[in-house]
This record gives structure tokens, sequence and C-alpha cells, in this order.
């Protein structure tokens, strides 16, 4: 093993190893303010954590301040929030606090539902992903998301919209 070291080859290959295996360590020493360690935690455990954390987060006053100063337009000229692309609206600060601590902004951006089936997916997702119930704060959700990512109000014929004219030079 000397003779490794000694070398200086392995050297940091070793350290490396030694720093890992000193972070897995530490990772499971239980954390001094209480009796369980963080290996221990549940599943269920972390999602209660995360959905009472969730709650405190999407307050009133949040959902107030519609336009702050991380707002940008979408290329339809919809206001959105800059983190999470999700429309503003009254209650978008509780979907996102909701549904984005679990799966992206993108699987709502992209779906386009009406209350009964956003309400089908809410159930899927308590079913079969561990979902907490929703509570109070479901209706004011469904709100939103069935006013800004509803069903389309025009027929949709399975074509992009026409490119807009360019206006060409000559070379």
């Amino acid at each position: 093993m000397q003779s490794i070291l000694k070398n200086g080859r392995y050297l940091l290959l070793s350290a490396g190893v030694l720093m890992w295996l000193l972070c897995a360590w530490v990772q499971v020493q239980p954390n001094p303010g209480s009796k369980t360690s963080s290996m221990s935690t549940t599943t269920e455990t972390r999602a209660e954590k995360a959905h009472a954390e969730v709650y405190v987060r999407a307050t009133p006053e949040q959902n107030s301040s519609a336009a702050s100063s991380d707002t940008i337009r979408n290329a339809q000229g919809v206001l959105v929030d800059g983190e999470s692309g999700l429309a503003l609206g009254e209650n978008m600060f509780l979907v996102k606090a909701q549904c984005t601590i679990c799966h992206s902004s993108k699987l709502i951006l992209q779906s386009q539902f009406d209350r009964d089936k956003w309400i089908e997916r809410i159930r899927w997702m308590q079913r079969t992903q561990k979902l907490w119930d929703l509570g109070e704060t479901e209706k004011p959700i469904l709100d939103y998301l069935v006013e800004h990512y509803g069903p389309n109000k025009t027929g949709f014929d399975g074509r992009r919209l026409p490119l807009p004219a360019q206006t060409w030079y000559k070379l």
C-alpha cells in the first residue's frame, strides 16, 4: 500500500475514496437535534414534510403578487413565471408549490384537460404516485389549471400555425 502511495499515481484516487467514505459516514450519523438518522426517514415522512413546507410557502401574500421581477412573456404573449413557465394567475404559486415538488412544470404546460380530466389525473397521482390529499387547496388548484391549461378554445387540426412572412434580401 505504501509503495502505491509513494508512487503518487494513485494518490488522488485514494484521497477521493477516503473523502467519499468520510461523506458516507457523516451521512449515516444521527442528526444532533433528532432521534432518527437521516437514512431512516421513510418516503411517507419525506412526503409529509414536503407537503407541510409547500403549504407554508404558498401563502395568500405570494398569490397576490402576480407580477414579480422574474416574469416573462411567452411566445403567445402570456405573462408567465420565469422559473417554471406557468401562466401568472391568482393561484399560480399554489400550483407551483404543490405540483413541482414531484414533477416538472412542463407536464402541466403540455396538458390541456377539462376539469374532469384534471381531477382524474390528481386521483391517479394520489392512488399510484403517493400524492397527498390536497384538501381545501384542491378547488383553487383545479380552477387555475382549467383556466390556464384547459382545452383549447379553437379547434386543433393537427397542423402548426403558418409561419410569418419573411422579408428576404438579394445576395
